[in-house]
C-alpha cells in the first residue's frame, strides 16, 4: 500500500494552511481575517513550492528559501497572537510541530530546533510519550546532522525508551538507525553494521517498508565506504525499489545519489552524472535544500574526474553556499577537500594548501577519521609533488595510522563477534 509522502515543502506548507484554516473557520472578524489571509499565502506558497515542477535553478536557495521561510515566520506571528491562546496545549503542538518539520525539510535548522523545543515543553505538560519522543529523535537528527553526537545520542537513547513505552515500534527502528549512523560517521563500521541489522531485524518485524529501506540504504553506504561497489549497488537498488513503492521521493532521490557515487567510484563517469541530474530533479519537486548541497559536491566530483576544473568549482561554490546556511561542518569539511583537490588538480598548490588545512581541522574536530585519512593522504601527496618530502612523510604516516584503526575494526573475528554484541545491547536498550 502506497503512502503519503509527507517530506516535502508542499506538503508542510499546505499543512500549516489548513491548521490555520481549521482554527478560524467561521471566524469573521478583522483580526481572523488577517491571519486566512497568511493562510491563504502560505497555500499559494505550497503550489509553487509542490511537484507540479521543477523550481528554477535560480531560485535555490537564495529567492524560494528566503520567501517560504519569510511567510512561514508571518504565520507563525499572527498564530500566536491571534489564535493561539484559545488553543489547547496539543492542539499549539500540533501547529509548531509543523513549523519544525518544515523548518527541518528547508534546512534551517536553528529555527526547526527552536520551534521543536517549544513543542517539547507543550507536550511535556500533556505527558505524551509517543510525541516527546518523536520529537527528541528529530531533534537529535539535526544534532547529528551538525556534528553534536553526545548531544544526539543522549537525546536518542530517552527517545528509544518513550517510543518503547509506547509501544511506538517502527519509530524505534528510526532511534536504531539514527545511533547506527552516528557509529559510521565515526569510522565505526562493523559496530554500524551490527546496530543497522538489528534495526532491519525490528523493521522487519513490524513490516515498516520506510525504515527498511532506509537501512538498507545506509548499509550500502558502509559497504561503499570499504570499496565493496558491487554489494553497495544491491543495497541502494533494493532501497531506491522500497522508497519508490511507498512514495518517499527524499529517500528515492538520496539513493539515486547514491547510486551516482557508486557510478563514479567504478569510473563510469557518465551514467553517475546521469543518476545526479535524476536526483537534482527530485531534490528541485520536493524542496529538498540539504540533500541538494551533496549531489551538487558529487557533481562537482564528476567534472574534477572529466578534468573540468572550473566547472567542478562552480559545482563546490553551490554546494558550499547550501551548507553554509544549513551549518552543517561535516558537509563543509567535505568541500573544503573538494577544493584542495581541484586546485591541485589546476597547479594552485598556495590555495590547495589552505582548503586541505582547514579540511583536517573540522575533520579532527568532528571525530571524522575516514575523512581526515582521506585529506592528510591528498595533502601528503601534493606536498612530496612540491619537493616538502619531510612534511608530506608526516601526514602519509597519520593517514597510514587510520587507515590501519579502520582496517582492523573490518577484518579480525573478535571485532566481529564485539560489533555483534554492542550490536544486541542497543537493541535490549531500545526495543
Amino acid at each position: 500500500m502506497k503512502e503519503k509522502n509527507e517530506n516535502t515543502i508542499q506538503a508542510c506548507l499546505q499543512r500549516i494552511s489548513g491548521l490555520i484554516e481549521q482554527t478560524t473557520l467561521a471566524d469573521t472578524s478583522s483580526d481572523k481575517r488577517s491571519l486566512k489571509a497568511v493562510a491563504r499565502t502560505v497555500s499559494q506558497l505550497s503550489s509553487q513550492s509542490g511537484t507540479s515542477g521543477p523550481l528554477p535553478q535560480s531560485d535555490l536557495p537564495n529567492d524560494t528559501l528566503e520567501k517560504v521561510s519569510h511567510y512561514i515566520e508571518l504565520a507563525l506571528n499572527t498564530f500566536e497572537s491571534i489564535r493561539a491562546p484559545h488553543l489547547d496545549a496539543e492542539q499549539q503542538a500540533n501547529f509548531f510541530l509543523t513549523l519544525s518539520e518544515t523548518f527541518e525539510t528547508l534546512g534551517n535548522y536553528a529555527a526547526a530546533l527552536r520551534h521543536y523545543e517549544t513543542t517539547l515543553g507543550l507536550v511535556a505538560g500533556i505527558k505524551k510519550n509517543a510525541i516527546q519522543g518523536r520529537l527528541q529523535y528529530r531533534m537529535a537528527r539535526i544534532y547529528s546532522e551538525m556534528g553534536e553526537w553526545q548531544r544526539a545520542q543522549d537525546l536518542l537513547a530517552d527517545a528509544g525508551t518513550k517510543l518503547l513505552a509506547s509501544g511506538k515500534i517502527s519509530e524505534v527502528a528510526l532511534v536504531q538507525i539514527e545511533l547506527a549512523k552516528i557509529a559510521y560517521r565515526r569510522g565505526d563500521y562493523l559496530k554500524a553494521q551490527g546496530m543497522f541489522e538489528k534495526a532491519l531485524e525490528t523493521s522487519d518485524r513490524v513490516g515498516d517498508i520506510r525504515s527498511l529501506a532506509t537501512v538498507s540504504n545506509h548499509l550500502g553506504i558502509i559497504r561503499r565506504m570499504l570499496g565493496e561497489y558491487d554489494a553497495a549497488y544491491e543495497y541502494f537498488h533494493k532501497a531506491l525499489i522500497e522508497f519508490q513503492s511507498i512514495q518517499d521521493f527524499r529517500g528515492a532521490a538520496e539513493c539515486l545519489n547514491n547510486i551516482g557515487v557508486v557510478h563514479l567510484k567504478r569510473g563510469q563517469f557518465q551514467q553517475g552524472r546521469q543518476y545526479f541530474e535524476k536526483a537534482h530533479k527530485l531534490c528541485k519537486e520536493i524542496g529538498n535544500f540539504p540533500l541538494s548541497a551533496f549531489v551538487y559536491l558529487n557533481e562537482a566530483e564528476y567534472y574534477w574526474q572529466i578534468d573540468d576544473c572550473p566547472m567542478a568549482t562552480t559545482y563546490c561554490r553551490r554546494a558550499l553556499e547550501y551548507l553554509v546556511r544549513l551549518n552543517n561542518p561535516i558537509g563543509i569539511a567535505r568541500t573544503n577537500l573538494m577544493f584542495g583537490r581541484i586546485f591541485r588538480k589546476a597547479g594552485d598548490a598556495k590555495t590547495a594548501e589552505s582548503f586541505f588545512i582547514e579540511s583536517m581541522m573540522l575533520y579532527k574536530k568532528f571525530c571524522i577519521p575516514l575523512g581526515l585519512a582521506n585529506c592528510s593522504r591528498e595533502y601528503a601527496q601534493m606536498l612530496a609533488e612540491s619537493g616538502r618530502a619531510g612534511e608530506a612523510e608526516q601526514f602519509e604516516t597519520k593517514a597510514q595510522e587510520l587507515y590501519r584503526q579502520l582496517d582492523i575494526r573490518q577484518v579480525t573475528e573478535e571485532d566481529k563477534e564485539q560489533a555483534s554484541a554492542e550490536g544486541a545491547k542497543v537493541q535490549e536498550i531500545a526495543i
